[in-house]
């Protein structure tokens, strides 16, 4: 045999052997594909009230085939009017308990002006199944729509709702992009028989249907399935409803399983219990701070939404503002402190809103004032405590991943504020002499409010009319005001002060030394060009040298820092922060003096108290030692806040120096920082 015949040989034999093994690939594969579709399963399923126009109602995000398949379902109620959707936010009357894991929530609200609330209480009980309960006088109608939510803003294949047994129940389908046979299939079912239901293309047809007749029906020419599908009933003498919504994959079995839960009592013994068990759970305390974890809880937990644009889920500022911005919205600040909180019950919201705000990142390394699903801020930041949350949320968690993923992001941040914007003008330091100014810059994006003026740079303080910057002035050419703040350079001390310490946890020695000495060089300009001796205070100073007298909490934030000395620290806390005249009263602390002019205004900045300024002049305080004053401090904002609480369930954005609503969001996150 000649050298060419073998050469041929080997490659024939090649090409058998490629051929056999291609085709074995291809086989296997066609056949796992096969499988895949015979017996399908949901990759991933959360649950949870996660629409921001359905606080009570229940999304379900589930996920098979790598693709989505949500389904969702919300309650409207008619007395005289029809009430869903997004109304629904301020009728609110009880913000109950929300499992972190959905295993116990209620809720209830009231229909204006009837006095009597209806209860909406539900149980995730597995991967795929929810049970719930309405409790409501027999003259309420009741609806229960079924809709897709998200569409628009995911990549979901479309589906239908059609009605069955009866008109008693909603059965959904959704679809599968290439995969043939298997569809995802809802089902919900009342135990109440059904005076009206239907058939529409949307939640706002349906709506004006039950708005206009008062009562359920198909819309004219609607066929046997639709876009959204209603079931009207009444609670009847008992005033009691229950339902069972579910996931699956064949329509028989889901009925079959549904039939079995609504059982006479079963409903009422499994929410019962998980109630129970929840209760004994969850954090609590007793005595002088009594039920404080509970609200934590109760209204972090209500305001997770979920966020399509990066797929996670977590505490949007309020559900109010979410629907007005792309359907979820965070501020830096916000969503930082709202990490604190959640973190008192769950870890998974609270890693999921850091990243929410971390990802938001620009190319400079600004972390922007706002993200949103209508997008971000890229001309201004915001206070800068993300370091310090992260630092605590590791005290509580353990979490070296979490630290590991955060550190590059938040080291970037905290050098952007003094770094060259490529102009050799720093970004936040206009007058080159190593002290932070606010600003905003000016560009070509669009940012929310605008950018490059003075109103958006009174953004970035997250102050956004605060009286102390009444009379600064904004420079076109730096980006910056002309005010030195007390506030913002004692957060960059802090940043630096927490970014060490993370650094030298992760083996960063390097880093950690070269920010413990930031740190130490801030603490000194600051203490040598901000404190004031004649007033016993550090101030708010202007590039010309003169101090501004306008004090609000911000200006104890070198307490916070651990900037003040003993001295200094004794001082603030005696002539200032105890003095009834500037902070001191039933409740503390405004965000002006009580001497100032502006007081009187009490309108947003301008005199209410705010839970994230009160919870840093706290921390202040703590930091310092005076014991004391810090429990003093504490009861007067667990009493500012909880008295509103208990009569109204609102967690205020702000509230008035002498209590209740300062006339922002009703139930929005962070008023549980008091």
């Amino acid at each position: 045999m000649t050298l060419e015949r073998k050469r041929r040989l080997k490659e024939r034999l090649l090409r058998s052997c490629l051929f056999l093994v291609t085709s074995t690939l291809f086989f296997l594969a066609l056949a796992s594909h096969h499988f895949s579709q015979s017996s399908p399963a949901f990759d991933s399923v959360s649950i949870g009230a996660l629409d921001p126009d359905a606080w009570n109602g229940i999304v379900f995000l589930a996920k098979a085939f790598q693709q989505p398949a949500f389904f969702a379902l919300r309650l409207g109620s008619r007395s005289g009017n029809f009430l869903d959707g997004s109304d629904i936010f301020n009728a609110v009357a009880q913000v109950g308990p929300h499992a972190p894991d959905s295993s116990y929530c209620q809720i209830a609200w009231r229909h204006a002006p009837r006095e009597a609330q209806i209860s909406f209480e539900w149980s995730r009980l597995d991967q795929t199944t929810v049970v719930g309960r309405v409790k409501a006088a027999q003259d309420f109608q009741i609806v229960i729509e079924t809709y897709l939510p998200f569409l628009g803003v995911t990549w979901g294949t479309q589906g239908f709702f059609s009605l069955t047994e009866s008109n008693q129940a909603i059965a959904g389908e959704r679809f599968f992009e290439r995969v043939f046979g298997p569809t995802a299939r809802f089902l919900v079912i009342v135990d109440r028989p059904t005076v009206g239901s239907g058939l529409y293309p949307s939640l706002a047809q349906l709506r004006e249907n039950m708005s206009a007749n008062g009562k359920l029906a198909s819309a004219p020419g609607a066929d046997q399935a639709g876009g959204t599908a209603g079931l009207e009933f009444t609670t009847g003498e008992l005033q009691t409803a229950h339902f069972v919504a579910a996931l699956g994959w064949d329509k028989d079995a889901l009925l079959s399983k549904a039939r079995g839960l609504l059982a006479a009592n079963t409903v009422d013994n499994i929410l019962d219990e998980k109630s129970q068990a929840y209760t004994r759970s969850r954090p609590g305390v007793q005595g002088l701070f009594e039920g404080a974890p509970e609200a934590i809880g109760n209204n972090m937990f209500w305001n997770a939404i979920y966020a399509p644009s990066n797929g996670l889920i977590f505490p949007s500022i309020s559900r109010q503002w979410a629907r007005t911005w792309g359907g979820w919205v965070v501020g830096e600040w916000d969503c930082f402190f709202g990490s604190l909180l959640t973190s008192v019950e769950d870890k998974a919201q609270t890693t999921a809103a850091i990243k929410a705000i971390l990802l938001a990142q620009t190319e400079t390394g600004l972390v922007p004032n706002i993200a949103a699903g209508s997008g971000i801020t890229p001309d201004r930041s915001q206070p800068p405590v993300g370091s310090y949350c992260l630092w605590k949320v590791y005290q509580r968690f353990q979490d070296r991943e979490m630290l590991e993923w955060a550190y590059p992001r938040l080291k970037r941040w905290h050098d952007w504020w003094l770094a060259d914007r490529g102009d050799g003008q720093p970004w936040r330091d206009g007058n080159r002499d190593g002290l932070l100014e606010w600003g905003s810059d000016r560009g070509s994006m669009d940012s929310t409010g605008g950018r490059g003026f003075m109103q958006a740079a009174k953004y970035e303080t997250g102050l956004d009319d605060s009286p102390m910057y009444d009379e600064v002035n904004y420079d076109s050419h730096t980006y910056t005001r002309n005010l030195h703040d007390v506030g913002l350079n004692s957060l960059y001390a802090l940043d630096a002060e927490c970014l060490s310490r993370i650094a030298a946890l992760l083996g960063k020695t390097e880093d950690s030394q070269r920010l413990a000495a930031e740190y130490e060089t801030m603490k000194k300009r600051v203490r040598e060009k901000l404190w004031n001796d004649q007033d016993g205070i550090y101030e708010n100073r202007f590039w010309d040298g003169h101090f501004s007298k306008r004090l609000s909490p911000t200006n104890f934030y070198p307490m916070f820092a651990g900037i003040a000395t003993p001295e200094q620290a004794k001082r603030m806390i005696e002539e200032h922060l105890l003095n009834p005249k500037e902070f001191w009263g039933k409740y503390v602390a405004p965000t002006i003096a009580r001497n100032d002019p502006a007081f009187p205004d009490q309108f947003y900045w301008r005199g209410d108290i705010w839970g994230p300024t009160n919870y840093m002049l706290y921390e202040g305080i703590n930091r310092y030692r005076f014991d004391k004053v810090a429990l003093q401090y504490a009861q007067k904002s667990y009493d500012l806040f909880m008295d509103d609480w208990r009569i109204n369930q609102h967690n205020n954005e702000q509230y008035h120096a002498w209590g209740g609503n300062g006339g922002g969001d009703k139930h929005y996150t962070w008023g549980t920082l008091l």
